[in-house]
């Protein structure tokens, strides 16, 4: 009963508008009293939770990519991919997939590829004639890229709960996230010859080789991330420390294009990020000890082992039920809940913890695609001026997209093992 009562208010808190994150707190607490448990042991929990090195990734990681962005890399990068594919039919569009592509390798969050390439792209390609609505919805589509395509911030988070290396997940990502790309762009080049649109320009080695020199510093990023962690040169987590310190220096030393008063706010939105998503961590931590104190995880295997034992239809229903969960749930919350729930289960069936992973960040890619907590989507209205539900129509064709390549995946696992495998110690 309990439970059940911190349950209702933590749904009614969320009707109310709460942040989740304090939605989830509130909620919990409200158990610990009614339930007469000692709210030291919930102190504990809150503060011992984010105590981990795996999630000491997560700020590293995320200022990294708001310094390469405060450095104006996202505008080199458009040119660059408009260079490459603004030749070709739907080239603007195209060069949208592209972008974040690039930028996925940099930021690891939908949200903030949106956010940084929405303010440079959006205009553009309404600029040249494409429908608003749809522009939006491609830009809110192809972000979800940036969460697959590694460093992605829901793997590092992953990592964490599942206990799983956040350095084999980075390089399981790396094939689907291309893929992903590689679906949505055609998807784009479908609609292009259906609609008639025309390239931007005239193809030009002139200029792709001088839009690559341009946002060459941000392209190495990426590959010394990846890189550094498939031949064992450091962790995940010192790659994050990299990363800050090579954007600091492409900011300031070589670009010059930050200055003091760009860099501190970088910092302090860097800061607010962090404890945004930290403080979600140390609740939804606290919410996941209450659900294994009320025996939840054990409960959940043996009523799914019931459904069925076979493997590959075990994955099909949690991606049913990630989904489903994915629409009032922010991925933090649903990573670090419900995750945990599902571990036991996915370990009693012998499925890999790593292609499970990149399962269920596909399945936090579709959920943002959609109201009501789709981040990326709420971005994309901001910045374009149309409606939610116009761009969600809109963004059908690539929602689908991304659950055929979902189910890709699930049922040939090696699309996503295949490079952590060649990997030392793979």
């Amino acid at each position: 009963m309990d439970l059940l009562i911190a349950s209702v208010t933590f749904v009614v808190l969320l009707v109310l508008g709460v942040p989740v994150a304090f939605s989830i707190g509130i909620s919990s607490v409200l158990y610990f009293v009614l339930g007469g448990v000692e709210l030291i042991i919930a102190a504990q929990q809150v503060l011992a939770g984010p105590d981990s090195w795996v999630l000491l990734a997560l700020p590293s990681f995320i200022l990294a990519g708001m310094l390469m962005n405060a450095s104006g890399i996202s505008a080199r990068l458009v040119a660059f991919a408009n260079a490459l594919v603004g030749h070709i039919r739907g080239g603007l569009a195209l060069a949208n997939v592209v972008d974040s592509m690039l930028f996925g390798g940099i930021s690891g969050s939908a949200t903030a590829d949106t956010a940084a390439l929405g303010t440079v792209i959006i205009p553009a390609m309404v600029k040249e004639g494409y429908n608003r609505a749809f522009v939006a919805a491609l830009t809110s589509s192809t972000s979800s890229i940036g969460i697959v395509i590694p460093p992605s911030i829901p793997m590092i988070i992953y990592g964490s709960v599942a206990e799983v290396s956040v350095g084999k997940l980075f390089l399981a990502g790396l094939i689907p996230g291309l893929l992903m790309g590689l679906f949505q762009g055609s998807v784009v080049y479908y609609l292009a010859l259906r609609k008639g649109w025309r390239p931007s320009h005239p193809f030009s080695w002139r200029r792709i080789v001088s839009a690559g020199w341009a946002a060459s510093l941000a392209l190495v990023m990426p590959v010394i991330i990846i890189g550094g962690i498939m031949f064992g040169v450091f962790t995940p987590t010192e790659a994050g420390a990299i990363a800050c310190v090579y954007g600091f220096v492409v900011a300031f030393a070589i670009y010059g294009s930050m200055s003091l008063r760009t860099f501190y706010r970088t910092l302090v939105d860097a800061a607010v990020l962090t404890a945004v998503v930290m403080t979600t961590v140390a609740f939804s931590l606290l919410m996941g000890w209450i659900l294994s104190h009320q025996g939840i995880p054990q409960r959940v295997t043996e009523w799914f082992l019931v459904l069925t034992t076979d493997p590959t239809m075990m994955l099909v229903l949690m991606t049913a039920l990630l989904i489903v969960l994915g629409g009032p749930l922010d991925a933090t919350p649903l990573l670090v809940i419900v995750v945990p729930i599902l571990v036991p289960l996915v370990r009693a069936l012998e499925i890999d913890p790593v292609h499970f992973g990149i399962i269920v960040v596909f399945t936090i890619a579709i959920s943002q695609q959609s109201p009501p907590v789709g981040n990326p989507l709420f971005v994309v209205s901001a910045i374009s001026g149309e409606d939610i539900f116009a761009i969600t129509k809109e963004n059908v064709p690539f929602i689908l997209t991304m659950g055929v390549l979902m189910y890709l995946i699930l049922f040939f696992p090696e699309i996503a093992l295949f490079i952590p495998r060649l990997a030392p110690g793979g």
